[in-house]
């Protein structure tokens, strides 16, 4: 499962992130994800429980998820449209031939926590 792999990259970018800010502990991390990756949120949510343990400062946080839907635009009709499936082909006129508008996201937002003042 590839979810371990983006807890372990957002553990690794909040490391460098609380030294940054000075954090003495981190309460929340806030993540963007689009739905285009297919993580499986209580998949997530586990990992993260399960890993935060081994960072100093991470102990009490949690993970908060914002899922982002999957958004095509048509490049031959400019139609715009939502997909569930990996299947990249305009409803309206069939063309393969679209862009992502939304949905393939995947960052922090924000990192709340207690400062070292």
């Amino acid at each position: 499962m590839h979810e371990g792999a983006i807890v372990q990259s957002i553990f690794d970018s909040a490391i460098e992130i609380k030294k940054k800010e000075d954090l003495k502990s981190v309460s929340v991390i806030k993540i963007i994800v689009g739905e285009y990756h297919q993580i499986v949120k209580e998949v997530m949510f586990t990992y993260y429980d399960n890993m935060k343990s081994d960072y100093s400062g991470f102990e009490n946080s949690k993970l908060d998820m914002k899922v982002v839907p999957v958004k095509i635009k048509c490049k031959s009709c400019n139609h715009i449209f939502q997909i569930n499936d990996p299947i990249l082909i305009c409803p309206k006129c069939n063309s393969f031939e679209t862009d992502f508008l939304s949905g393939k996201e995947l960052y922090i937002k924000t990192i709340s926590g207690e400062t070292n003042n």
